[in-house]
């Protein structure tokens, strides 16, 4: 399997399509099963200290969208100053980006890439540059392009070891109380006026378990139930799958996955994206 573009830095997958960009920000929407790929209008990102991005579609007016948002500034030994955020969103209906500079003034979006579920693009977020406590979630609604703000589960605390991901087709948080031992498994199950969230079970880890950089919140994860909760529970992060026991959830084994730090659970589709456009 040969992605389009090299290094390749994974944006987002909707609907068996990939969304990969290189450090020119050369951007390609790519299909792994009938091997096509469109590249994208170059986009100019200046002097971005800090990007984040996500894939997502709008399936109202089957319109897909690739999002970059760059955190720009000037640096002087170590501390950064005259910080602003440039919101870049590529439209596939007309082929075309558009650039927004009023948008998220004063958050700081801590995940590289964000997680796409029911129509909303999300991101875990802080209020600075050097602040990693997750203060609240963020979404991009992908039919409006409108920005929201929800709480997360473990609130008045610090929130560092909280990390962002999927479980299923919801949206899901992974909070560790004490890194190598045990976390718990959140689910949001209303994103509406009361925000709801439901603490799912908890995994166990092995004993002295080494998960460097594991509970850091730029990071985000993938679960999969196989059959149902009393089967196996397989869980993608920062380059290794983790296969948990269903019904005792506590770790099973594990396998590395080289050179690779996000991990998605991927859907084949014959969708071309030569086509998507108008």
């Amino acid at each position: 399997m040969d992605p389009p573009c090299s290094p390749p830095f994974f944006v987002g997958s909707v609907n068996g399509l990939i969304c990969l960009f290189n450090r020119r920000r050369d951007t390609y929407i790519w299909n792994s099963t009938i091997k096509k790929s469109k590249k994208l209008l170059k986009l100019s990102w200046g002097t971005s200290r800090y990007t984040k991005y996500g894939f997502g579609y709008d399936d109202s007016r089957n319109d897909y969208k690739a999002l970059f948002i760059d955190h720009c500034g000037n640096s002087y030994n170590g501390e950064f100053s005259n910080m602003r955020v440039v919101v870049n969103i590529y439209n596939s209906r007309t082929n075309s980006w558009t650039t927004l500079h009023d948008q998220l003034q004063g958050i700081f979006l801590l995940n590289y890439s964000g997680k796409f579920i029911n129509g909303k693009i999300d991101w875990a977020a802080s209020t600075g540059i050097h602040d990693y406590n997750v203060r609240n979630i963020i979404s991009f609604d992908a039919a409006d392009e409108t920005w929201g703000s929800l709480e997360p589960p473990i609130c008045g605390e610090e929130v560092f070891n909280i990390k962002l991901g999927v479980m299923e087709s919801e949206l899901s948080m992974l909070y560790t109380c004490k890194p190598g031992t045990t976390s718990d498994v959140w689910i949001l199950k209303d994103r509406r006026v009361n925000v709801s969230w439901m603490k799912r079970f908890t995994i166990e880890y092995p004993q002295y378990a080494v998960l460097y950089r594991f509970d850091s919140p730029i990071f985000t994860f993938s679960i999969y139930l196989r059959q149902s909760d009393k089967g196996e529970i397989l869980l993608l992060i920062l380059g290794k799958i983790m296969i948990f026991d269903g019904s005792t959830k506590k770790f099973k084994h594990s396998a590395i996955v080289k050179e690779c730090n996000t991990a998605e659970f991927y859907g084949e589709s014959i969708v071309n994206p030569l086509t998507i456009s108008c």
